[in-house]
């Protein structure tokens, strides 16, 4: 029988372990580490996920996650391609921090589009930095879910070429997105980023306080909707003080 371990263990802080393959044995229960509210990981160079898919269900209790300096890491979070996706939403997570830093391997978040499956509605900060191989932040489904973001940073992202992913967006008219509650987005030495997010609708920040854009040279604008009866364009955002600061040559442009 699966055995249940640590439930009542709230932090993992795992470093420099250079040999480590794996952090969660499959043959426990899932109410193990029930209760974890912290993960940070760093410098374990074999690791190439963090949590695997037999984890599913149990992360729902994390609130900050940090993972760091790991050479080998491809993804975060391995979704199964065998989980059916829920019509309630899927399973809360507590997730409310995320922090990931040099993990040159990273390519995805998520291993699928968590939606339906996993929500992460409690999400409030993304900071991610020199994850040279990660091409976008989130699929437009989860964008829509985040309605907790209060800031989001993207820095030395080499293959970043959006933040929000519009494969398989839907083309519904009213699909607009929005981050009712983001107030800052930092985009900082993003060589390849030519959108926020490349969908036809507009994305609207309601609360946008602070837009800072340094050395995204290929950013030419952010989404923009144009009526179908008229030429006229309408404003992406919606905000009611924004300040924009301009870094070396690179200059912002609201269309």
């Amino acid at each position: 029988m699966k055995v249940c371990v640590f439930p009542k263990l709230e932090e993992i802080h795992l470093s420099n372990m250079k040999r480590l393959r794996d952090i969660w044995h499959t043959k426990v229960n899932i109410d193990s580490f029930s209760s974890l509210i912290s993960v940070n990981i760093e410098e374990c160079n074999q690791l190439d996920k963090i949590f695997p898919s037999h984890m599913e269900g149990w992360f729902e209790s994390l609130i900050n996650l940090k993972v760091s300096n790991c050479k080998s890491v491809k993804e975060i979070f391995e979704v199964s391609d065998s989980e059916e996706i829920d019509v309630y939403g899927g399973i809360d997570t507590n997730l409310q921090v995320i922090l990931l830093e040099d993990l040159p391997k990273l390519k995805e978040l998520w291993s699928k589009d968590p939606h339906g499956i996993f929500n992460f509605k409690k999400l409030q900060t993304i900071d991610v930095s020199n994850c040279d191989e990660l091409r976008n932040l989130f699929p437009a489904s989860m964008a829509k879910d985040v309605s907790k973001l209060e800031r989001m940073s993207i820095l030395h992202c080499e293959r970043m070429v959006e933040i929000v992913s519009s494969k398989d967006a839907s083309e519904d008219n009213n699909d607009t997105l929005e981050f009712p509650e983001l107030s800052y987005v930092r985009l900082y030495e993003l060589p390849n980023i030519k959108q926020f997010y490349k969908g036809r609708h507009p994305i609207k920040f309601p609360k946008l306080k602070e837009l800072c854009i340094g050395k995204c040279i290929n950013l030419n604008t952010f989404p923009q909707e144009t009526s179908e009866t008229t030429s006229d364009e309408k404003f992406v955002f919606s905000i009611e003080v924004v300040s924009i600061i301009q870094t070396l040559s690179y200059s912002i442009k609201f269309l």
